[in-house]
């Protein structure tokens, strides 16, 4: 009988006769009978019967001992004293467990460096070394969330004192070509005038190089940083060790006030201008509105006419100006109810004023922008403008009675138009309530149903470059879908509008930045920003400090050669917020 609690025999007093006279190992059987016959001398069938062989096994038993070809008693092999376990693995398990790591955590380390041992293993090499099993730690003291992901550091500025070297990856690492640009810009300045609001550990600088970074790697949402708030090398971007959490960058808006973001955008676009003149010397301004979807059954939001969707639902109503010229964005804004839609316009032409000065640039906008009162408060004021008058039956039915010959034959020639030769009518009118008068263009034979009723009061501009310059307001509604596409302009990042407006504005600023680049990449100056990005700026790297200066290492690509050709990025560069040290791109095989 076998006890296994402490693996002995146990034996009871009434059967050991039996052990002896019945034996249950073939061993110990082949021992008694050849004992009865040699030391009992008791004859070979009695013996034979007692232990249930025959006769001639017996003998054949007994000539195979003295042979020698059967041993009796044979000396049992002894197995390893210690576990079967490489001592390198042992002793990486030991160094493991004085990190304060639990079996199953040194299990997943050893396991990520191919080292296949289960955890039971695991333990009874700890049990063996003398270590008690830990404590139950909180999800904090182990470092990770309820969800178990990897609890990140504290935020904080870099403090170049106890910085030590680091060598570390860097997804996306193109975006490090934009800080030329962002020191050339002197945007930081602007925004450091505006006193954004700031925290502890996180400046505002800081702050505004994190959100731009995000809007630049074209990120869907600023509370999706979650995705890069273990980058220490995006980090580095900011003057951070990291880049701040997610309920930081979402929180940060709510912090400001709407005066406070159209003040910001005013000195932005004012500074960029002087800035950049070029890309802001367009004698033609685009307006439209544009509406995102709101998927939320609680949000305050009135129901507006989203396009994206096809009906009518809640969404927040945004409105956005792009010089014709250069594309670039000028202006935008997002809380807008719809009984304040028409006057909208007003409010731009005052902003622009306050940049300029004057407003001496045509405006150009759809129907629906405002309404024929408001347009003829911009006559008075002296603001031009391009729009188109709504049709009606009764405007309609004028058409047809215009004869024959007072239509006028013109040529277009704008490029991939398929209806260039068209017909157009000329003439002046009044709308009801409006005290002055505006030109109106009727145009037919374009390829469509019902006339077009084009309508200015810029009677300086021919009648051609009038409709020339209507037809490129389609370029609002290009820039409109690229910020869509790449900057996802319509995945909302709140309800609160201040948030929407505060996220549009860095998407402006952002898109600009793209726009200033692209101007330096040879026969890439026209391409839109997710090209750039795919081509340019979505690659991987290294970011190093050495203690002196920063290395942003890139492996060369296909489209090397003419990043090689943009002067700003060939030479180091001094970063205030990085305690002016000096980032140098180096461009590895």
């Amino acid at each position: 009988m076998y006890n296994h609690h402490n693996k002995t025999l146990i034996y009871k007093t009434s059967d050991l006769e039996s052990y002896f006279k019945d034996p249950s190992f073939q061993r110990q059987r082949q021992y008694e009978v050849i004992r009865a016959v040699v030391i009992e001398h008791l004859p070979i069938p009695t013996v034979a019967k007692n232990f249930g062989y025959k006769s001639s096994t017996v003998y054949s038993l007994l000539r195979d001992v003295k042979a020698g070809s059967i041993e009796l008693f044979p000396e049992l092999q002894k197995g390893p004293q210690e576990r079967r376990i490489l001592k390198i693995t042992r002793d990486k398990i030991i160094t493991l467990r004085k990190q304060q790591l639990s079996a199953k955590d040194i299990y997943d380390k050893l396991f990520s460096e191919q080292m296949n041992i289960s955890i039971s293993t695991v333990e009874r090499v700890l049990k063996d070394a003398g270590f008690d099993k830990l404590k139950r730690r909180t999800n904090r003291e182990m470092g990770k969330t309820l969800k178990n992901k990897i609890i990140s550091k504290r935020v904080a500025h870099l403090d170049f004192d106890e910085l030590k070297p680091f060598n570390v990856d860097c997804p996306s690492i193109g975006v490090f070509f934009f800080l030329p640009y962002i020191l050339e810009s002197g945007i930081l300045d602007v925004l450091k005038r505006c006193k954004l609001p700031e925290s502890s550990d996180i400046d505002s600088t800081s702050a505004c190089l994190s959100m731009l970074l995000l809007k630049l790697i074209g990120n869907k949402r600023l509370s999706h940083i979650g995705a890069y708030d273990q980058e220490p090398g995006l980090g580095s971007f900011a003057g951070l060790n990291i880049l701040p959490k997610q309920t930081y960058m979402n929180t940060y808006s709510c912090r400001c006030s709407e005066v406070q973001l159209m003040q910001l955008q005013k000195d932005v676009i004012s500074h960029l201008q002087k800035k950049f003149p070029s890309f802001y010397k367009s004698d033609f301004i685009n307006l439209d509105f544009h509406s995102i979807p709101h998927y939320g059954d609680e949000a305050q939001m009135e129901k507006i006419w989203c396009g994206a969707r096809g009906k009518s639902m809640k969404g927040a109503n945004t409105i956005v100006a792009q010089d014709s010229q250069s594309n670039m964005l000028i202006y935008t804004k997002a809380d807008i109810l719809r009984s304040e839609e028409s006057s909208e316009i007003k409010k731009f032409v005052d902003y622009w004023k306050s940049i300029k000065g004057d407003v001496n640039e045509t405006l150009v906008f759809d129907c629906r922008l405002t309404t024929y009162s408001i347009l003829d408060e911009l006559q008075d004021d002296h603001v031009k403008f391009i729009t188109l008058r709504k049709r009606n039956a009764a405007l309609l039915k004028d058409t047809l009675l215009i004869p024959k010959q007072e239509w006028k034959k013109i040529y277009l020639n704008i490029p991939k138009r398929k209806h260039k030769r068209i017909s157009v009518h000329e003439k002046e009118v009044m709308f009801r309530g409006c005290k002055n008068t505006f030109r109106q263009i009727t145009i037919k034979d374009h390829g469509r149903l019902n006339p077009t009723f084009v309508v200015t009061n810029n009677k300086d501009l021919p009648l051609k470059d009038v409709l020339k310059v209507y037809a490129k307001r389609w370029r609002v509604e290009n820039k409109l879908a690229e910020m869509i596409a790449f900057f996802n302009l319509n995945a909302l990042s709140s309800p609160l509008m201040i948030r929407i407006h505060f996220d549009i504005l860095w998407t402006m600023v952002a898109d600009t930045f793209y726009h200033i680049l692209a101007q330096d990449l040879r026969r890439f100056e026209n391409n839109l920003s997710p090209t750039i990005f795919k081509k340019f700026i979505d690659m991987p790297g290294r970011v190093i400090y050495d203690g002196e200066k920063f290395l942003i290492k890139i492996r060369k690509r296909s489209h090397t050669p003419i990043l090689m050709g943009v002067e700003k990025l060939q030479s180091p560069f001094k970063v205030p917020w990085l305690n002016n040290k000096t980032i140098e791109i180096v461009w590895t095989a």
